[in-house]
C-alpha cells in the first residue's frame, strides 16, 4: 500500500473499532490506547511528506535505485552526485524518466537534505511494480546518525498471525517493505516458524519480541548459484506458498523439501545436489534409484530420461 492508502486504514481502525491497551514491550512503551498510537504515526507520515515536497532554497534532494539486473543498491557517490535537484518535483521527473527508459527498477530512495540543521535528513521509500510507482514510507534522520529517528512504536510490534504452513513447505516471500528492495524473490524451503514455538503467546504476553522477530527460516539459494544456505526470513506474514514451477538451480529445493518431509532419504538428497550443482559436465546420478524417488527429489520426466539415457551410455562404454 503506498502511504495514503495506509493512513486511510489507520483512520478507519481508529473510528471503527474497538480501543484497547498498549503493553510495554521491546521497542515499544506502554500506551493507554492503540488508537493514540495509530494517530501518532498518521501525523508522523502526514508531517513527513509535507516537509519532504515542501520548496526550500537551504535543501537539495538526491536519489539512489534497487535493481533487478544486480540486485543491488546504485548509491554510489558518482551517481548520486548525477541526480542532485533542488526541488522535489525536479527529482521526482528525473526517477520517472529513468524508470520509464530502464525498466530495471525495483525501488528507490529519494533524499532531502537540509544545509542549516545539522545533518537532518528525510528519506522517502518507493516501491516500482510495472513502471508504477508506489511512495510505500517515510523516515527522518535529525541527528545524522543513520537512526531513523521517526519511526514509531507501531513499526516494532510483533503480530501473531496463524498460518498454514508445515515444515519442508516450499515458499516465497512476497515482503516489499525490508530494505526497500520490493519483492525479495527468494523461494525457500521452509524449516522452523518462530510461532511454532509452544509458549509464543505467553512470550509476547509478556512484551518479549518486537516485529525484527517475526521471521521464519530455512533453506534458499545465493542468488542463481546452485549452493544453499540455511537462515532467516523476514516478516512471515508476507510468507505464501510457490506455486511456480521449480527450474534450473531451483530443482535443489524440490529434494530438501521432500528431505525435511521424510519423504526421501539423505543419501538420495546428496546425490541430488551433486547432479544438480554439477550437471553441466553430465555427471551421473547413481542407477538404483526409482523413477518415484527421482521425481520427489526434484527430478523432471526429461531429467530422468536424461539420467537413464547417461546410464546406458556407461554400460555401453563398459562394456
Amino acid at each position: 500500500m503506498n502511504i495514503n492508502e495506509k493512513i486511510e486504514k489507520y483512520q478507519d481502525l481508529i473510528d471503527n473499532y474497538p480501543d484497547m491497551e498498549v503493553i510495554e514491550r521491546i521497542n515499544c512503551k506502554h500506551y493507554d490506547s492503540v488508537k493514540t498510537l495509530i494517530q501518532e504515526e498518521i501525523n508522523r507520515l502526514k508531517n513527513l511528506f509535507e516537509n519532504f515536497i515542501k520548496e526550500d532554497e537551504r535543501c537539495a534532494y538526491t536519489w539512489y535505485e534497487y535493481n533487478k539486473t544486480t540486485k543491488k543498491e546504485d548509491s554510489s557517490p558518482y551517481h548520486i552526485s548525477k541526480n542532485i535537484k533542488g526541488t522535489y518535483k525536479d527529482v521526482y521527473d528525473d526517477v520517472v524518466n529513468y524508470v520509464n527508459e530502464y525498466d530495471d527498477t525495483i525501488s528507490f530512495t529519494i533524499i532531502k537534505k537540509f544545509f542549516e540543521e545539522k545533518e537532518r535528513t528525510i528519506f522517502a521509500k518507493y516501491n516500482v511494480i510495472n513502471k508504477k510507482i508506489i511512495l510505500i514510507n517515510m523516515y527522518e534522520d535529525e541527528e545524522g546518525d543513520g537512526d531513523e529517528d521517526t519511526y514509531l512504536d507501531i513499526n516494532n510490534i510483533f503480530v501473531y498471525m496463524p498460518t498454514p504452513f508445515k515444515r519442508g513447505d516450499i515458499l516465497i516471500s512476497k515482503n516489499q517493505t525490508i530494505s526497500n528492495i520490493g519483492d525479495n524473490g527468494n523461494i525457500f524451503v521452509l524449516d522452523n516458524l518462530i510461532t511454532w514455538r509452544e509458549n509464543i503467546k505467553e512470550l509476547l504476553a509478556k512484551g518479549n519480541y518486537d516485529s525484527s522477530d517475526m521471521v521464519g527460516y530455512g533453506y534458499y539459494l545465493y542468488y542463481d548459484k546452485a549452493e544453499f544456505t540455511y537462515d532467516d526470513k523476514w516478516d512471515y506474514d508476507s510468507f505464501e506458498y510457490y506455486e511456480g514451477k521449480l527450474e534450473g538451480n531451483n530443482r535443489i529445493l524440490k529434494a530438501i523439501s521432500s528431505y525435511l518431509k521424510g519423504e526421501i532419504d539423505f543419501e538420495l538428497l546428496i546425490h541430488a545436489y551433486d547432479v544438480f550443482k554439477v550437471e553441466s559436465i553430465n555427471k551421473a546420478m547413481p542407477d538404483f534409484y526409482t523413477e518415484e524417488g527421482l521425481k520427489k527429489a526434484g527430478f523432471t520426466d526429461v531429467d530422468i530420461q536424461n539420467e537413464r539415457n547417461s546410464w546406458k551410455s556407461i554400460d555401453i562404454m563398459e562394456e
